[in-house]
């Protein structure tokens, strides 16, 4: 079910499926990707609690095996509407007894608050843990390139770093990472269809808290906040060019060659039982 909230400038329609934004009007224009499946169908998915694949799309913990889809669960299960004040909308995920006999056999809740600012919207995303639990968490909204005009293309777009950076693009290949170092060096890169046909732009260790989206064909962008995150991912669809790319904070994210042990991989983080964490990101658009 979709749900809308909308201030003086913004509109924002969120499904419960997911808790997926849905669009993002600012001042009449459309910001968010609408989710055409001849290029990809969703539009700004939540990644938990695992982020990027595993092998066999397995995981293990004590021993046991349990699927676990690529970037997770949550963005595939029906969420629990909460509250719509009007300008924010919260949702939550709680574990199941499928979710823990199929998937992922801890005990958690996730809590999703998505609030109206004056030119964009905050994200945030609390995690409680019922049980010793491991998790990674991500954001992954998709903004239309045809913000600057129907059809603008992907290459004229760059990303700018609000520091001056060093980073090691990691890119999956056949679902194993190879690392191109000093692929950043300095604060922007630009985009190309031939770099994001090799695929997803993964940076780990951002020092910025602002990465943003401008385009050398017109004025609108996009600025997302990245919090206490530091893998920064780029992606948009190969070999389809769709008219999207997504601007993806992280708090890590992984390939298929780590260990399948969730308690075992470098990328997740553990919560002991009865503890939580909260991530708030923002997206301001111009």
């Amino acid at each position: 079910m979709n749900y809308e909230i909308k201030n003086d400038k913004i509109t924002m329609v969120v499904s419960s499926l997911g808790a997926e934004p849905q669009s993002l009007v600012f001042e009449g224009r459309e910001y968010l990707w609408q989710g055409d499946k001849t290029y990809w169908f969703r539009r700004a998915p939540l990644l938990f609690p695992m982020i990027g694949p595993t092998r066999d799309n397995k995981i293990s913990v004590d021993g046991v095996l349990y699927d676990m889809p690529n970037n997770g669960f949550a963005r595939d299960t029906e969420f629990t509407f909460v509250e719509n004040t009007g300008s924010s909308i919260v949702f939550e995920l709680r574990d199941s007894e499928k979710s823990r006999k199929e998937n992922y056999p801890f005990g958690f809740v996730l809590r999703v608050t998505y609030t109206l600012l004056d030119d964009g919207y905050e994200a945030k995303a609390e995690i409680k843990a019922k049980d010793d639990l491991w998790y990674t968490f991500g954001w992954h909204p998709a903004f239309s390139l045809d913000i600057n005009g129907k059809g603008t293309e992907l290459d004229t777009y760059s990303v700018h770093f609000s520091q001056k950076e060093n980073l090691t693009k990691k890119t999956a290949v056949n679902g194993v990472f190879q690392y191109f170092p000093s692929f950043v060096d300095g604060d922007e890169f630009k985009l190309s269809r031939e770099l994001t046909d090799f695929g997803a732009i993964i940076l780990d260790n951002v020092k910025s808290r602002e990465v943003t989206l401008t385009s050398s064909k017109g004025p609108h962008g996009v600025k997302a906040d990245l919090g206490t995150m530091d893998t920064f991912t780029v992606w948009t669809c190969a070999p389809q060019h769709g008219q999207y790319v997504c601007l993806e904070p992280m708090v890590s994210f992984g390939d298929s060659a780590r260990d399948l042990d969730i308690k075992k991989m470098n990328e997740t983080r553990e919560l002991k039982k009865g503890e939580s964490v909260v991530y708030v990101n923002s997206f301001h658009v111009f």
